[in-house]
């Protein structure tokens, strides 16, 4: 006795195997979803710690130069106490000369310092900024994770709904033939049946040979030879 199976058994069964395969992809881009949230708050927290320690070395930087300019100072005064003491025009004009150059260097350095406390000003309005924003994205993320906790609990339901109309659906295939469904299924999913398209598997587009498409017509079990689906033709409305 021929076996035989409908071509309505085979859609659904079909029909089943896609929704599911959407499923689990939604499923599976949950992780990914909170995943680059959370990257974003990785990375705004970076730039915040990366942020505090160029504060820190700025500050640090300020305080050397300051010392160095408490230095110049100090020294100018030591100087300046020694031109009454010139013993010469000369000498005289030596300890002027020597107050000039230390002068000029105390200005560069009081120039650094002021860039320092400019770049103190700046890193500072930075972290704040930063902060504002890694605020936001940690809210950002914690609502991602809230919709795809709530997503995951609709989608698995809908899964676990779905495998049990699956199961249904394939108790009408012949056991004949469902040991080999199932083999194909296991590997391909959705991909493990195919409607026809015209004359062509509509999986990988072969064009089927005459006796296959009559085998069918008539309702026979057939498998295309070229990706292995179970193929059927779709059923008239």
């Amino acid at each position: 006795m021929d076996v035989k199976v409908s071509g309505e058994s085979l859609q659904l069964i079909h029909r089943i195997h896609q929704q599911l395969t959407d499923l689990r992809s939604r499923l599976a881009r949950g992780p990914h979803k909170t995943s680059a949230a959370n990257s974003k708050v990785d990375a705004q927290q970076k730039l915040i710690d990366d942020y505090k320690g160029s504060l820190k070395k700025t500050k640090l930087l300020a305080d050397r130069k300051q010392l160095q300019l408490n230095e110049g100072e100090g020294k100018v005064e030591i100087i300046e106490g020694k031109l009454n003491l010139a013993k010469s025009n000369e000498e005289f004009q030596i300890f002027k000369d020597q107050i000039a150059a230390a002068k000029m260097a105390n200005s560069v350095t009081a120039d650094e310092i002021l860039e320092a406390f400019d770049r103190v000003d700046q890193l500072e309005t930075n972290i704040e900024k930063a902060g504002e924003d890694l605020k936001t994205n940690q809210a950002d993320a914690e609502k991602i994770q809230a919709e795809v906790d709530a997503e995951r609990q609709v989608v698995e339901a809908d899964i676990q709904r779905l495998e049990i109309e699956l199961e249904e659906a394939e108790t009408y295939l012949p056991m004949d033939i469902k040991e080999n469904y199932k083999r194909v299924a296991l590997a391909k999913g959705e991909e493990a049946l195919a409607k026809v398209d015209g004359e062509t598997c509509g999986q990988c587009f072969v064009t089927l040979r005459a006796q296959i498409f009559n085998d069918l017509i008539l309702g026979k079990p057939v498998f295309c030879s070229s990706c292995g689906a179970m193929l059927y033709i779709e059923p008239k409305s």
